[in-house]
């Protein structure tokens, strides 16, 4: 009678599996402990604002303990344009995580005028999302997997690629002076759906947020404590961090993410340096402090930064001032 009972107990959660469709979330972009250092990332509207001609490639490994951690290539790059009273970017990344990787290029315009004694920036930004799901690797219980040959044995899987596109968009405003800089931006607050198959895809709406201070401590040392976040106004999750440079070219710092019990996430710590006056590195390590710490623990991130000068408009005469006494 006991088995009985067992046997119909694991057929009602069978059916009760097969009756409710149940939506999985995970964490679906790169996250980053060098933000500080190319803020453009998530925010459009900080284009340009480094008066130059900004390249940045990163390499992020995430969770080297775990197989298939999430792994992200990114390559931008955004200057001004004085003509345009702005400045424009692009920028291309590639995200994997397990089976499915998604792969972004992004154009922006963002549009900055003197405001309070410093600049005041909004910003768009327009992209094409494409998502590929490698069917190879998955592997199912009632699978055949001999002889190089695949078979799922399953109506929906396919043993090869699957692959969807879709677009992407963010506004974004900051403000920055002489002493701090706060920016916040929206990304795919409406965002359709994307088919993957038989499955569907939708890339959550973020808010980003950011705010850095630059306090001089002395002639050689200047302090850059700082905060970011980000919320899909469901789950919030910050970055709370400080930075210190040394003579203009060598750093280092910790940031802190989360900021409670159930957020705390990881400790990274941080160094860069300027290898010539065009070209800096960055790198992080971040150290678990979840109780994931030991699957989840260590994420690598480097950043290589190169600064040039614009690729026009550098030479622009200077805005005409009229004065009456010249009439």
């Amino acid at each position: 009678m006991a088995v009985h009972i067992i046997m119909r107990m694991k057929l009602y959660r069978i059916y009760a599996l097969l009756m409710f469709a149940v939506p999985l979330l995970g964490q679906q972009g790169p996250q980053s402990s060098l933000m500080i250092f190319n803020p453009y990332t998530d925010h459009s509207s900080l284009g340009g604002m480094e008066r130059s001609l900004s390249i940045n490639g990163q390499l992020r490994s995430q969770w080297t303990n775990f197989g298939n951690g999430p792994n992200t290539q990114y390559l931008g790059a955004n200057m001004p344009v004085y003509a345009w009273n702005g400045a424009v970017g692009a920028d291309l990344y590639t995200y994997s995580a397990g089976n499915l990787r998604t792969t972004q290029m992004r154009f922006s315009y963002n549009y900055v005028t003197g405001f309070m004694g410093g600049l005041i920036s909004g910003g768009l930004r327009l992209g094409i999302n494409q998502l590929r799901l490698d069917g190879s690797k998955i592997t199912t219980p009632d699978g055949s997997y001999e002889d190089n040959l695949i078979n799922h044995n399953d109506p929906v899987l396919t043993a090869g690629f699957m692959n969807s596109f879709g677009v992407n968009w963010e506004v974004s405003g900051a403000y920055t002076n002489n002493l701090f800089t706060a920016a916040v931006s929206f990304a795919d607050l409406v965002s359709p759906n994307q088919s993957l198959g038989d499955a569907k895809f939708r890339f959550d709406r973020t808010v980003y947020g950011m705010f850095r201070y630059d306090y001089a401590l002395n002639d050689e040392i200047l302090l850059m404590p700082n905060v970011a976040f980000r919320t899909n106004l469901r789950i919030l999750q910050t970055d709370l961090g400080v930075i210190g440079q040394y003579r203009m070219r060598t750093m280092g710092g910790l940031m802190l993410r989360g900021y409670s019990g159930k957020s705390i996430d990881a400790l990274a710590i941080i160094a860069g340096y300027q290898l010539s006056q065009k070209v800096s590195l960055y790198y992080s390590y971040e150290a678990g402090l979840s109780p994931l710490r030991y699957t989840n623990e260590g994420s690598h991130d480097f950043i290589l930064k190169i600064r040039m000068e614009p690729l026009f408009g550098k030479n622009l005469p200077p805005r005409i001032i009229y004065n009456p006494r010249f009439l």
